[in-house]
C-alpha cells in the first residue's frame, strides 16, 4: 500500500510503486533511455565508474547527484538504467498534470509535495519508492550550481532528511565533461561524436551511522548535508584534476 494518503493536498496517487506499476515504468524507461542514448552518443562518449558501489537491485537507494549542467540528468539516468536500475527523479508535484504529467507518471518520476504541511510530508512519494526497493535521484542543491568554477554550492536538507527518516543508503554521484558538450550560457549542443568524454562516478555509500541516534535533530540534517557536499566536491576535484578548495575540508556544523 502506498505511504501517501488523500490528505496530501489533493495529490493522492500521482504515481505508484507497486510491482505492476514498476514493471510498466521500466518498460517505458527503456524506450526513453534508448532515445536518450542515441542523442548523447552524437555529442559525447560516456563512461561510468564505481558501479560496484551500487547495492543489489531490490534495495532502495538515494542517489545524491552533482548538478552543473542541463544534460546531467540524462547522463546520470543513463548510467543507472544501463546498470539495471530505473532512475526516479524528484520533480515538482505541479508538473504532474496534463500531457507532461502523464509522461512523468508513465516513467515513474517522483512528485515533491511542496504544499504539504511539513517538510517531511513533501517527501512521502520518495519514501514510498524507497520502501519498494527503487532508486530515488535527488539534486541536493535543488538547482544548477552557480559557482563559476562549477564547485557544489549550498545543499538543502531534503536529501539528509530522507535518509535519516528511512535509513536508505546515500550513493554520491559526480560527473565531468559535459561543459565541453553544452557549455554554460550556450543554447546549442556541440555535436562532435566521440570527441569528448563525459564521466559518471558512483561513490561508496556515505556513512552516517554516527548521526543516527540524533537523526530527528535539525542540526543533524545540516551535518549530513555538509558531509555529503564535501564528499561530492572531493569527487569533482578528482574527476576535474583540480585542487579541492579549503572550504570543503572544514569541520562539519549543523548550519
Amino acid at each position: 500500500m502506498s505511504a501517501v494518503t488523500e490528505s496530501d493536498s489533493g495529490d493522492h496517487d500521482l504515481v505508484s510503486f507497486d510491482p505492476a506499476s514498476v514493471r510498466a515504468q521500466n518498460r517505458a524507461g527503456t524506450v526513453a533511455a534508448t532515445a536518450a542514448f542515441g542523442l548523447m552518443r552524437t555529442a559525447t562518449k560516456m563512461s561510468v565508474r564505481g558501479t560496484e558501489h551500487l547495492p543489489a537491485k531490490g534495495t532502495g537507494i538515494i542517489i545524491a547527484a552533482y548538478h552543473s549542467n542541463h544534460l546531467d540528468p540524462i547522463l546520470v539516468g543513463l548510467a543507472l538504467k544501463r546498470n539495471g536500475r530505473m532512475p526516479h527523479f524528484l520533480a515538482k508535484s505541479s508538473l504532474f498534470s496534463g500531457v507532461l504529467g502523464r509522461i512523468l507518471k508513465t516513467i515513474g518520476q517522483i512528485p515533491v509535495l511542496r504544499a504539504s504541511a511539513s517538510a517531511g510530508d513533501s517527501l512521502e512519494y520518495a519514501k514510498d519508492a524507497l520502501a519498494h526497493g527503487q532508486t530515488v535521484v535527488i539534486y541536493p542543491e535543488g538547482t544548477l550550481t552557480k559557482d563559476p568554477e562549477l564547485w557544489p554550492q549550498h545543499f538543502k536538507t531534503g536529501t539528509a532528511r530522507l535518509a535519516l527518516e528511512t535509513g536508505a543508503p546515500i550513493i554520491p554521484v559526480a560527473h565531468w565533461g559535459l561543459d565541453t558538450v553544452f557549455p554554460r550560457g550556450q543554447k546549442k549542443l556541440r555535436f562532435r561524436p566521440f570527441s569528448h568524454d563525459s564521466i559518471v562516478v558512483f561513490g561508496p555509500p556515505v556513512d552516517y551511522s554516527d548521526l543516527w541516534d540524533h537523526r530527528t535533530e535539525k542540526a543533524t540534517m545540516g551535518r549530513l548535508s555538509q558531509r555529503l557536499k564535501n564528499t561530492i566536491a572531493r569527487m569533482v576535484s578528482e574527476l576535474s584534476r583540480r585542487e579541492l578548495p579549503g572550504r570543503f575540508e572544514e569541520k562539519e556544523t549543523g548550519e
